[in-house]
């Protein structure tokens, strides 16, 4: 590719591979993502990204020494400007990981998240609990998210953890990594409160898996 568009920046400890692999995730989330099996040695990913929209690739290069270059060819002009906005902010979220901050919210989930890595997902009523409380670890991340951008207590005290993530994606354009994964635990707390149903040892061990690797990221 012959690039005439170009932007570099720098992103404090992108490169780490906790923050890489949340970058991957965000990025398959909003774009098509093609990524370099064999990057050069100086590069921690390699990718060209597309979508509906946007008529060539954009390609993303991410250097070991955490800049992170941009380019495009002169036929993504017109939103050139609007798509460096949009991986800057995923680059920055990728390196927001809300678990190693000391906020009340994350500490409570951290403790729910322990016991709840303890319970079995053999016992039927072991996996009733196992997917509330992710349910509710979740709901607390999401939470914390959202209050970094309102303190309108309808919004944050809102029951449905689906209309918070869309508060964050669609009114405060903030990327949110794993929502399908959130949303997805919820229809499952959902099936004990409102149906009474009974939990798979498949949807529990989804649910565990799904929140300690999202606690983890978030």
């Amino acid at each position: 590719m012959s690039a005439t568009l170009r932007k570099q920046i720098t992103v404090p400890n992108i490169c780490d591979s906790a923050c890489v692999k949340k970058l991957k995730t965000l990025l398959s989330q909003y774009f098509t993502m093609r990524e370099e099996a064999n990057p050069p040695s100086n590069m921690s990913l390699k990718a060209r990204l597309g979508r509906l929209g946007i008529s060539r690739e954009v390609h993303l290069e991410l250097y070991t020494n955490n800049n992170v270059e941009i380019k495009a060819s002169a036929e993504v002009r017109t939103s050139f400007t609007s798509i460096c906005g949009e991986l800057e902010t995923i680059l920055k979220e990728a390196t927001n990981i809300l678990s190693s901050q000391n906020v009340f919210r994350v500490m409570r989930a951290g403790r729910i998240n322990d016991y709840m890595k303890s319970i079995s997902v053999d016992p039927e009523i072991d996996r009733m609990v196992i997917v509330t409380l992710c349910d509710i670890i979740l709901d607390l991340l999401v939470s914390e998210k959202l209050s970094q951008f309102t303190h309108d207590r309808k919004e944050l005290e809102d029951e449905s953890v689906g209309a918070k993530l869309a508060l964050l994606e669609k009114k405060y354009k903030t990327p949110v990594y794993r929502p399908k994964a959130i949303r997805d635990v919820r229809e499952l707390r959902n099936k004990i409160v409102h149906g009474g149903s009974s939990i798979a040892k498949q949807e529990a061990e989804f649910a565990r898996d799904a929140t300690i690797d999202i606690f983890s990221l978030f």
